[in-house]
């Protein structure tokens, strides 16, 4: 099930007790500051991007920040962190099609330096996506 987490600023002022006048400032300082950020999670298929992938990669450590700049770039990229485990770098990637996948994984990923090792797991369907509440 997916929830709109959209609020007004009347539904807020009634869950908060605040004036609208008072959640409006609030939210916009929390924006501002960083604190707060819009995401959206859509259903892409329609879209045309059908293959979704996590890719794992092992980075030598010097080249581990630059490489997660860099593919943080790109389009196909929705979410990269460096994490720890036998991986370093973790990659969430959508794509039109595999050949789209393969071009991502062969020329961009493939011609960093320092990339030792990639394994790409496919996203068969999604049993649960962010949530609120």
């Amino acid at each position: 099930m997916h929830t709109d987490g959209r609020a007004t600023l009347t539904e807020l002022q009634r869950a908060t007790g605040l004036s609208e006048t008072a959640v409006r400032k609030r939210l916009d300082r929390l924006r501002a500051t960083g604190v707060l950020h819009i995401a959206v999670e859509y259903d892409h298929e329609p879209l045309g991007l059908d293959v979704e992938a996590l890719v794992w990669l092992t980075v030598a450590p010097h080249a581990l920040a630059e490489a997660g700049r860099v593919l943080a770039t790109r389009p196909e990229v929705r979410f990269a962190a460096a994490v720890t485990g036998s991986t370093n770098l973790v990659l969430s990637v959508l794509c039109r099609n595999a050949r789209q996948l393969h071009a991502f994984l062969s020329e961009q990923v493939g011609a960093l330096t320092g990339v030792r090792t990639a394994e790409t797991v496919l996203t068969l369907r999604r049993v649960k996506t962010l949530t609120v509440g």
